[in-house]
């Protein structure tokens, strides 16, 4: 299949390339040049003295557009004849051209009459050249499409960049609102939720210690009882401002599990876009995420202290409500707080 690349890329698209001038028909080994804007090919053939030809024929073209342009490289063999300043040779199988080629020989200059898939016949110059001539011309079709890369590279940013300007402001106050939600520090959403819960838990546990040195007082006419009842009312009161302090943490961890959405969405759109974004974005994101891990952690964790001394504390009650004193029975029993998910 290389092959037939060749064979038909030659043909078609070295029609413009340029020659040089001079003297005297090379014997033996012979090397010839074709340099284009797209493609350079090179012939390199040996002369028998029986007039026989035989040798190959290498090919660099671009392909592709820029930004994304590339050179590659085929080749293929080919055997002819030579008579006088006439040449025939005969390629492998070609997917556009026949297989027969013929050409002349004046001075430097070899001139090939290759047949197109049209049925034309396109004339085909090359200038007499080494490998050296040959490395140089393939440098400069690199060159060239390096050039175009880079310059089709630029324009593609310059018509980007405006049409998401937008989506790089947006990204940026995200990413600015996300860092200051997701904070530990004193002062953030988190940092403050949870030190709410703290503050409720040192409410309970000083009501629940209330709680256990007065159910060690005398219960005559059931006043232990009453007051250890009403220090459980506290411990209780504690206890729902720690479900308050859940509902309201939840609708923290909700809008900022939403921030971290639109972030990554805004990032994803950016870097489709070739837009170079800072790796301390990415940074931001990844630190939302853990300090929201962190702090639902250390929620549930206040949740089982809250838990523990509610019930605790109801049990103490409950033991002093007994027998006559067990109209001071406190109430009814709440549920333990579920963790926050």
């Amino acid at each position: 299949m290389k092959h037939r690349i060749i064979a038909g890329s030659v043909a078609a698209s070295l029609l413009a390339a340029a020659g040089c001038s001079g003297s005297g028909v090379p014997s033996g080994a012979a090397s010839y040049l074709a340099a284009g804007n797209s493609k350079v090919a090179f012939i390199q053939w040996r002369t028998a003295s029986n007039g026989h030809v035989r040798g190959t024929i290498t090919e660099h073209g671009v392909g592709g557009s820029a930004p994304a342009q590339t050179v590659s490289a085929s080749s293929a063999q080919f055997t002819g004849t030579m008579r006088g300043n006439s040449i025939a040779l005969t390629f492998a199988p070609m997917y556009f051209l026949d297989s027969r080629a013929r050409g002349t020989l004046s001075g430097s200059v070899l001139t090939m009459w290759v047949p197109q898939s049209d049925g034309k016949i396109r004339q085909v110059k090359f200038s007499q050249s080494d490998k050296a001539g040959y490395g140089r011309a393939v440098a400069a079709l690199h060159r060239r499409v390096r050039h175009a890369n880079l310059l089709a590279a630029k324009q593609q940013a310059r018509r980007t960049r405006p049409a998401y300007a937008q989506t790089e402001h947006g990204f940026q106050s995200a990413l600015n609102k996300l860092y200051a939600a997701s904070s530990l520090a004193s002062g953030g959403v988190l940092a403050d939720g949870v030190a709410r819960f703290a503050d409720h838990i040192h409410a309970a546990r000083a009501h629940l210690a209330a709680e256990k040195k007065d159910a060690s007082r005398n219960n005559k006419y059931c006043g232990a009882a009453l007051t250890v009842a009403g220090d459980q009312k506290a411990v209780d009161g504690a206890f729902q401002s720690v479900q308050g302090d859940v509902l309201s943490l939840m609708s923290d961890i909700s809008t900022i599990r939403n921030d971290i959405a639109t972030a990554n969405t805004l990032l994803r759109h950016l870097r489709k876009a070739g837009i170079t974004v800072p790796e301390s974005a990415s940074n931001v994101i990844a630190n939302a995420n853990a300090n929201l891990k962190q702090a639902i952690a250390r929620a549930n964790s206040y949740i089982d202290q809250i838990n523990a001394t509610d019930a605790r504390g109801r049990s103490f009650a409950n033991n002093m409500a007994t027998g006559s004193c067990s109209g001071a029975h406190n109430g009814s029993v709440l549920r333990p707080i579920p963790h926050i998910k």
